[in-house]
C-alpha cells in the first residue's frame, strides 16, 4: 500500500512538472510571437542594422504616396547607384523608387520585393541590377551566405521555413540555423535587443525619428565627390599605382579587383541566380509588372579578360518570357571612367546622378515602346 501511495505521489509530481513545463513553453512562445513575430519589435529596432535597413526601406516604400499611376521600383546591392530623385526630375511620366541596399543578395531581393509588393500589382516595372549577364563566378558561394537570414528575418514567416532553410542545404549547420532562426526570431534579434536594453530611451527616440524622416534622408542623398582619378593600371605588366592620398589598403583592394585571376567556373553562381531570379519571376508571373534587368557599369577600369557569352545564363533564359526585358549590354559604358567612381566598384555622387538620369530615360523609353 505504501509503495502504491509513493507511486501516486510520484505520478502527481510528474503531472505537475509537465503542466509547469507546458505553461512555461506556452508562455515563452506567446512572448516570442508577440514581440518578434509581429510589427511590435520594429518600433525599437535599430534602423540602420542589416535587419533594420531592410525593414526601413520596405516600410518607407510602402508608405510612399504614388504621385503617378506608372510606378517603377529598383532593387540591387550597393553597386546599384540609382538615386530616384534624379530620374523623377526628368518628368518622364513614370515615378521611380528604390529599395536597393548594400550587402543585399538575390535571395534577399526576392523577400524584399515580396514585402514591398505582396500582391505583385503596384509597379509597371521592377529594375534589377546585375553585375553581368553571364552569371560570372564570384569568390563567395552566396547559397550559404549566413548574413541573409539577418537581412530578411523580418520578412520571414513560419510558412517560409521549409524553402528558406532548404536553400542552405549545402551547409547543414546553416540550414538548421535558418530553420531555428525563423521559428525563434528572438535568437536573431538577440544582439539588437541587448543593445536596446543598454540605451532604451535613445533607441526609442532614434527609431521614432527614422520612421518619420528616413525616407527623405535616402531620397535626398547625393553621394560623395571623391573619385579614382590618378589611379593607373598597366595591363601589360600587371601593375597598379595610386597617387598620394590613397592608402595601401585601397591599393591592395584595387589590385584584387582588377589584376587577380577570376574565380574558376564552379556552377555555383549560375545555379544560385537561376533559383532566386526565378523566384522573383514567379512572384510577378502573370501580373502587369515587367522585370527589367540592367547590366551595370563595370567599374572605373575594364579588365581585358572579359567573361565569355553565356547563352544559358539566368537572365538570358528568363528573357525568353514576354514579361522580362534585358536592357542593352554596355548601356552604361560611358560611365566607366575613374572620375565617376569612388572606389573599384561603386559610382561616386556625380556618377550616381548621371547613371540615374540615363537609367530613368532608358526605362521610360523602353516601357513606352511596348
Amino acid at each position: 500500500m505504501e509503495s502504491l501511495n509513493d507511486l501516486k505521489i510520484a505520478f502527481k509530481s510528474l503531472v505537475r512538472a509537465l503542466y509547469t513545463l507546458i505553461l512555461t513553453v506556452c508562455g515563452f512562445w506567446t512572448v516570442e510571437f508577440a514581440i518578434f513575430h509581429t510589427d511590435a519589435y520594429y518600433t525599437i529596432l535599430r534602423y540602420d542594422s542589416s535587419t533594420g535597413s531592410v525593414e526601413t526601406y520596405i516600410r518607407n516604400e510602402r508608405k510612399r504616396a504614388a504621385g503617378k499611376p506608372r510606378q517603377v521600383l529598383a532593387i540591387g546591392d550597393s553597386r546599384m547607384g540609382f538615386l530616384p530623385r534624379y530620374a523623377n526630375e526628368l518628368q518622364t511620366g513614370y515615378e521611380f523608387g528604390s529599395i536597393a541596399l548594400g550587402g543585399a543578395t538575390p535571395r534577399d531581393w526576392y523577400y524584399m520585393l515580396r514585402g514591398a509588393d505582396p500582391a505583385a500589382d503596384r509597379y509597371s516595372a521592377i529594375l534589377i541590377a546585375m553585375d553581368d549577364y553571364e552569371d560570372v563566378e564570384i569568390e563567395e558561394d552566396q547559397s550559404v551566405r549566413a548574413a541573409d537570414l539577418y537581412y530578411v528575418i523580418g520578412r520571414l514567416g513560419y510558412s517560409d521555413l521549409p524553402y528558406f532553410a532548404r536553400s542552405y542545404r549545402h551547409d547543414p549547420k546553416l540550414e538548421w540555423a535558418a530553420a531555428r532562426g525563423i521559428a525563434l526570431k528572438g535568437l536573431i534579434y538577440k544582439r539588437d535587443f541587448q543593445e536596446f536594453l543598454l540605451h532604451p530611451t535613445s533607441r526609442i527616440e532614434m527609431a521614432k525619428v527614422a520612421r518619420k524622416d528616413s525616407y527623405q534622408w535616402y531620397y535626398n542623398y547625393v553621394g560623395p565627390n571623391q573619385s579614382m582619378e590618378g589611379v593607373e593600371i598597366d595591363w601589360k605588366n600587371r601593375t597598379l599605382t595610386v597617387p598620394p592620398g590613397f592608402t595601401e589598403a585601397q591599393r591592395v583592394a584595387y589590385e584584387y579587383r582588377f589584376l587577380y585571376p577570376r574565380p574558376p567556373f564552379r556552377g555555383d553562381r549560375t545555379a544560385y541566380m537561376h533559383q532566386w531570379l526565378g523566384k522573383i519571376y514567379e512572384h510577378y508571373k502573370g501580373s502587369k509588372t515587367r522585370l527589367i534587368f540592367l547590366d551595370l557599369a563595370r567599374g572605373p577600369f575594364v579588365r581585358p579578360d572579359q567573361p565569355v557569352f553565356n547563352p544559358h545564363s539566368s537572365v538570358r533564359e528568363l528573357a525568353a518570357h514576354p514579361q522580362v526585358i534585358l536592357l542593352p549590354e554596355r548601356l552604361f559604358e560611358s560611365l566607366e571612367k575613374p572620375s565617376l567612381f569612388i572606389d573599384q566598384m561603386h559610382l561616386n555622387g556625380p556618377g550616381c546622378a548621371e547613371f540615374s538620369r540615363m537609367l530613368g530615360k532608358q526605362v521610360s523609353q523602353t516601357l513606352d515602346a511596348l
